[in-house]
């Protein structure tokens, strides 16, 4: 059993392409043996159930209380890939997950194939695993409460997903639920990734999901769920699953009669749901306006992530997305591409965007706008920046243009609200059929942009490929005015690029020290201004007066003192003071500090560290 990827610490790769060494082959011995444990560990690991002892003697193997040093991991996802699951597999499976070692909370299927003897074997394990009290699992010896909980994985793809998630909400997920060892038995996390799940399994499916009290996210990707199965799991899902929160149903055929029956659920039943995508479901503007109706405050919806793309909105469903922004007070991340959009649909969202104060992401990628529609984007850009200081919500921070054609034109008519913004952080527009004259337009923005506002961070221009050398060079030259931008994506194909892109890398290793200086002042002026303030006044002498005790004017200069780069604000400064000099004040995290420190410029100081950081 050997450990693989990244986090080879604290996750268990099993990997069933592993070769089956000759000591495997199973042997007659007692089961107090700990060369039994060792070894059955060993076969589960590389798939070769055929060799393991007896069902009831593995019971007493996974129950042993003399193996528990050596059983001391807890299984808290299972991964399995590219497996046949006849009905002796389903049994050995359901025995690890019905032992008092196993507290799995995420359940991830991906290509498998099953019997119908070891499917009913299989899920019929997963309806007892919710049935079983908490304090039947918390038999186990302190040595195996306190190990760090690690992930069951087998098959073909197991190393390759140990590095990689299509739902990093899963992650967190789990995170979550294995912070503490004793919570309430159940999946938190049920991944059922192209399994060819019709319509007619859902039936079935729908029983597992009545069980699931704890499920709070499903992933039924990439199957063949019609609009009847998504009608048989509503119900079970209303009934069990009352904490989802993220549900992904991506890759179905769904079409617009199943997101009419997705609508009704989350007015009736849904409004825990954070992330719904249904991208790639043939969903037509009939559907998109279904979805829309419900997507208003007067539904009390909680949904922040939804993914329409690969659809066939067109310009009809944009529009009723347009409508539904104006209203909407939740949503974070939306995702359009590849939808049939048009510039006229382009001008529809955007003119519902303009009223619109949460959204933060938009990815309109890959629907034929033109510099016509560009021109929305550009009206957008330039009546957000009229916002007063004192506005809670930022704008768009995100935006996704890629594979649409603008030509210059379209660049050029888009960097014109780019010189008024004061929001818009990460810009994509790879592909968008730019030239050298184009590029001049982008030079001027990354000009613009002064040393203390806050501009772009990112920007994209991948898959141009009618840009020069001179673009690039002249990219370098615009580079070095602008200390914001952080990340840079392009595509040097052609002689000497690497001299070239040496200069954009120095600029981009300036900015980058700059914005960790920026963003750790505010925390070095909270931090140092509480230790002044425990100092002084956790003081037992008789002389000491207290940091209370001075003036207003010089204890802000105190703290002034601090701010050697002078990157705060007058009104950041009063806000550090009163931070510092409150003891009262308790942040569990450096965001949580930074957001009380700059308040409405968190967002983009707050997006500038992970950059930094990745």
């Amino acid at each position: 059993m050997r450990n693989r990827g990244r986090r080879s610490s604290n996750v268990l790769c099993l990997n069933t392409k592993d070769t089956m060494d000759t000591a495997a082959v199973a042997r007659s011995f007692g089961m107090d043996d700990e060369r039994v444990v060792r070894r059955a560990i060993r076969q589960i690991s590389i798939g070769d159930f055929a060799h393991l002892p007896p069902l009831r003697d593995l019971k007493t193997l996974f129950n042993n209380p003399q193996h528990q040093q050596i059983l001391q991991h807890t299984y808290h996802t299972f991964y399995l890939d590219h497996i046949a699951i006849d009905e002796v597999t389903a049994r050995v499976l359901s025995v690890i997950l019905l032992s008092r070692q196993c507290r799995c909370r995420s359940l991830q299927l991906h290509r498998c194939s099953f019997t119908d003897s070891g499917r009913k074997v299989f899920f019929s394990a997963l309806s007892i695993m919710a049935e079983y009290p908490a304090d039947s699992h918390s038999g186990v010896s302190p040595i195996s409460a306190m190990s760090s909980p690690v992930a069951f994985k087998m098959g073909l793809g197991a190393r390759h997903q140990m590095t990689q998630s299509r739902h990093t909400g899963s992650h967190a997920l789990v995170h979550c639920a294995q912070a503490d060892n004793m919570a309430p038995m159940g999946l938190y996390a049920l991944e059922l990734c192209q399994l060819g799940l019709s319509d007619k399994k859902c039936a079935w499916l729908g029983s597992v999901l009545e069980t699931q009290p704890y499920l709070q996210l499903l992933s039924l990707r990439d199957n063949h769920i019609g609009h009847t199965g998504i009608r048989r799991l509503i119900s079970p899902l209303a009934r069990g699953c009352r904490k989802l929160s993220v549900l992904d149903l991506s890759g179905n055929m769904l079409q617009s009669q199943g997101v009419r029956i997705l609508a009704q659920f989350l007015v009736t039943s849904g409004q825990g749901l954070e992330t719904l995508d249904v991208s790639s479901n043939g969903v037509t503007a009939i559907g998109a306006r279904d979805l829309a109706n419900v997507l208003v405050p007067e539904f009390n919806l909680s949904l922040k992530h939804l993914n329409l793309s690969m659809n066939q909105l067109e310009g009809s469903g944009c529009e009723a997305m347009g409508r539904m922004l104006v209203q909407n007070q939740t949503l974070e991340v939306l995702t359009l591409s590849q939808n049939n959009m048009f510039d006229n649909g382009c001008q529809a969202l955007f003119f519902g965007l303009e009223s619109n104060t949460t959204l933060k992401s938009l990815d309109i990628s890959g629907n034929f706008i033109s510099h016509v529609g560009a021109r929305s984007i550009q009206t957008y850009l330039q009546s957000s920046s009229t916002q007063t200081p004192t506005d809670n919500q930022p704008g768009l921070q995100s935006l996704n243009v890629s594979a649409n054609s603008l030509g210059d034109e379209g660049i050029d008519v888009l960097c014109g609200g780019l010189s008024a913004n004061r929001h818009l952080i990460d810009l994509i527009a790879n592909n968008v059929d730019v030239t050298d004259n184009g590029m001049q337009h982008v030079c001027k923005v990354l000009k613009a942009g002064a040393v203390n506002t806050p501009s772009l961070l990112t920007l994209s221009l991948r898959h141009n490929y009618r840009l020069t050398r001179n673009s690039y060079a002249q990219l370098a030259e615009a580079s070095k005015a602008n200390h914001n931008i952080l990340r840079i994506a392009a595509d040097l194909q052609f002689e000497g690029w690497d001299e070239v892109w040496t200069k954009v890398e120095m600029i981009l290793i300036r900015n980058t020290v700059y914005a960790m200086e920026r963003y750790r002042v505010p925390l070095l002026m909270v931090a140092r201004g509480r230790i002044l303030l425990r100092d002084i006044t956790h003081s037992t002498s008789a002389n000491s007066t207290g940091i209370y005790s001075l003036p207003i004017e010089l204890r802000r200069m105190i703290l002034i003192a601090l701010d050697k780069h002078s990157v705060l604000t007058r009104t950041q400064h009063i806000s550090a003071l009163n931070i510092a000099c409150n003891p009262a004040n308790h942040f569990s995290t450096k965001q949580e500090l930074l957001a009380a420190v700059l308040a409405n410029d968190y967002a983009f100081v707050h997006e500038m560290i992970k950059t930094v950081h990745s």
